[in-house]
């Protein structure tokens, strides 16, 4: 086996790639995470969001199954709609912890923090037209021979 197939079978097997077929439960976890975020959203940082919160949060494929119900029943098309609405304080705490793992790149736990991504947490996103990610790269993580691009054009005296 080349060592290019063992590091992303080695990937895989640890959910650092997306998998081949995903799971109803991870699809479903998706199609809540497009409600409650309103950004373009990597399936690879999905599912292993979906993974990590599998892990610190109990019971957490029935809080997805039952929130992705609430959003069916309710017709909820937007997160300004559904978080009002959603008045069961287990599903509404579900639904802050899911929004704050795609926009931190973290999953809180009670054992610890998950990272799950930097470059790609929405919190960089917003701002990505004027600001680059924090890094002691130059212009952007793992980015060490790049040439940062100008923010402003800047005159010349």
């Amino acid at each position: 086996m080349s060592a290019l197939a063992t590091v992303a079978s080695f990937a895989q097997s640890k959910g650092f790639a997306e998998p081949l077929h995903q799971s109803d439960s991870v699809s479903r976890f998706m199609s809540v995470s497009k409600i409650l975020v309103p950004h373009q959203l990597n399936p690879v940082v999905g599912h292993r969001i979906y993974v990590a919160l599998n892990d610190v949060e109990e019971n957490f494929d029935n809080t997805i199954h039952a929130i992705h119900n609430f959003i069916v029943k309710t017709a909820s098309v937007d997160v300004e709609h559904l978080m009002p609405a959603l008045t069961d304080e287990k599903l509404q705490n579900s639904a802050l912890k899911i929004i704050s793992a795609w926009y931190s790149g973290v999953v809180h736990g009670k054992s610890g923090d998950h990272v799950i991504a930097f470059e790609d947490a929405l919190m960089y996103k917003v701002s990505s037209d004027v600001m680059t990610i924090p890094s002691y790269a130059k212009s952007a993580p793992n980015a060490w021979n790049a040439t940062a691009v100008p923010l402003l054009n800047m005159p010349s005296f």
